[in-house]
């Protein structure tokens, strides 16, 4: 495949991703007001007594369920687009121009890492749970004293396995972070290569997403950071999709050109 062909794929694969990213984020930001109103509704009818409140939970009960079944959407249609489309776009770039290789490693490494982490600490995680379940069915035989170490060595297991996947988790989240500085050095790189200033923006408006999803941590702003954050990672996602269509798309001939020629028409 020639340099343009490497080029014209690896834009494809980055207005792809956009797109199925994009999606994600939707659907994300949708759950997540869903989430809200199921919330005050609980906070709402709790005080009346579970019993009492039971039938009229019922809505947030639902609203709570849609939330994590789109929540579950999303997640699968972003591995899709980080997997099946940015990493692609990556490589391919990176064989049109060497520049975009370090970017695209670091993409490549960084994300496909931190899959394999996550899926590691969910593992452990589960692990540390089987022996506490397993305990529970011999708690109420055996010697006061018997039950009481059984009962502390599964709660030692557990707490143990639950540290060990946490810390394969920040180690998942750095590496996820390698990958997503990799991302925004390919947009800006990409910018420079191409001459559009579409894709620099879209990196700003990354970075811009990641500080706001920090802020979270402040009181009062609690709830409106996470929208803040996917607004502005919606937002990075469109302008990515629209420079990447108009990379794509020919440039018109200088006026007075002559239609299949190398020259143009002097006036």
């Amino acid at each position: 495949m020639s340099e343009q062909g490497f080029y014209l794929k690896g834009l494809r694969l980055l207005k792809r991703y956009a797109e199925v990213a994009l999606a994600a984020q939707v659907l994300g930001l949708v759950a997540l007001v869903l989430v809200f109103p199921a919330l005050l509704g609980f906070l709402a009818e709790l005080p009346r007594g579970p019993v009492t409140a039971l039938p009229s939970l019922a809505g947030s009960f639902a609203l709570l369920v849609l939330a994590g079944v789109l929540t579950l959407v999303s997640a699968v249609l972003a591995l899709v687009a980080i997997y099946a489309c940015l990493i692609p776009a990556g490589g391919s770039l990176a064989r049109w121009r060497s520049v975009l290789a370090s970017p695209a490693k670091l993409m490549k490494y960084g994300y496909w890492a931190a899959l394999g982490l996550g899926v590691l600490a969910l593992v452990v995680a589960a692990a540390s749970v089987a022996p506490l379940l397993g305990a529970l069915p011999s708690l109420p035989q055996g010697p006061a004293a018997w039950r009481t170490e059984l009962r502390e060595t599964a709660l030692l297991q557990f707490v143990s396995g639950l540290i060990g996947a946490l810390l394969v988790f920040v180690i998942a989240a750095i590496a996820a972070f390698v990958g997503w500085v990799g991302e925004v050095m390919l947009l800006f790189e990409l910018s420079s290569q191409t001459g559009i200033e579409g894709f620099k923006t879209a990196a700003i408006l990354l970075i811009l997403s990641l500080v706001s999803s920090f802020v979270s941590v402040v009181p009062y702003i609690l709830f409106v950071a996470p929208l803040l954050s996917a607004a502005l990672q919606i937002a990075a996602l469109v302008v990515m999709r629209e420079s990447s269509l108009r990379a794509l798309t020919p440039s018109p001939p200088p006026p007075g050109a002559v239609p299949g020629g190398s020259g143009s028409i002097t006036q």
